[in-house]
This record gives C-alpha cells, structure tokens and sequence, in this order.
C-alpha cells in the first residue's frame, strides 16, 4: 500500500507539474492584424528674393561702373521634381529731373555660380538690359525642396553723350516660374 501511495503521490505530482506547464506556456495567435500607415507630404511655394537697392556711384559720361547685387535666392519648397528658371528684367534708366532716358541695353548682368542645397543643378546666365524675363539660373535636376543663392554683378555702360544728373535709377525685376 505504501508503494501505490508513493506511485499515487509522484503520478498527482507529474500531473500537477504537467498542468502547469501548460497554463504559463505563452499564448499563440490564431489571427494577425495589419495596419495601413498613411500620410502626406506638404508641398510649399517657390520664390524669389533679392536686395532692395544698389548703388552704382558716379559714373562718368563714357564710363562704366559695376556693384554686386549680393544673395539673389530662390527657395523651392515645392517637395517635386519640377526645375525652376529664375529671371530679370531691367527697365531703362531714367533721370526725374533732366527727363532723360539711357537705354536699358546700357546694363548688363553677370551672374555668379550658384550655392545650392538639397537636389537641383542650376546653370547660370549672364544677361544684357532691355530682355524681358531673361533667364540668369536655371534649375534642372530637381528632386525635393532645394534652394539656390548667387550674386549678380551689375554693369552700367554710360552713353558719351548722357547728361549729367544724381537721380537716374532703374529697376531689376527678378521672377522665378
């Protein structure tokens, strides 16, 4: 009797043992679930700046002057892959009080190499005045935002026969598409 309550007590043992080996073990999924993740990325807008004003100084009839005009830049925050060309076009110049005109041909613009970030090649172009929306950057290449800063040299060839005022002015209109 004492052997078949030893083989009674290790057989409840092994069961319980067993039992509980089977209620830590870790539980098994029959079914999986997936979750689709969606977003969207924002697209911005392209533009342009550039300094107010330049002064070219006192220019001699027959002479030239030349001044930087520092930190054109473009910054397209478009997020695409579309280029971009960055224009100027420069007005004639004018003096209020004499009523006088130098031809807008008289100017030139000599544009520096661009500093680009992110993704673009953007290829440079010197211009001459009187061109409307002539192309001095040109971005090719695109692909996310990217941004593009040059300095143009601006040029002013005056006539021999201009007359002498201290308020000629023009304009450079710079516009990127």
């Amino acid at each position: 009797m004492k052997k078949s309550l030893v083989a009674l007590i290790a057989t409840s043992f092994a069961a319980a043992v067993a039992a509980t080996a089977l209620t830590t073990q870790p539980a098994h999924a029959d079914d999986t679930q997936t979750t689709t993740v969606t977003t969207e990325v924002a697209s911005g807008d392209l533009s342009i700046s550039a300094p107010a004003t330049l002064d070219l100084g006192t220019i001699a009839p027959g002479q030239s002057g030349t001044a930087t005009l520092s930190g054109v830049e473009v910054t397209d925050a478009r997020a695409g892959t579309a280029g971009w060309t960055a224009s100027a076009t420069v007005a004639a110049i004018t003096s209020a009080s004499l009523s006088s005109t130098i031809p807008a041909s008289s100017l030139t613009i000599s544009t520096d190499d661009a500093e680009v970030t992110g993704t673009a090649t953007v290829t440079a172009s010197d211009i001459t005045g009187g061109s409307d929306d002539a192309a001095v950057q040109t971005a090719t290449a695109v692909t996310g935002n990217n941004s593009a800063t040059w300095d143009e040299h601006i040029s002013l060839q005056i006539p021999g026969d201009a007359l002498a005022a201290n308020d000629y002015t023009t304009t450079i209109t710079h516009s990127v598409a």
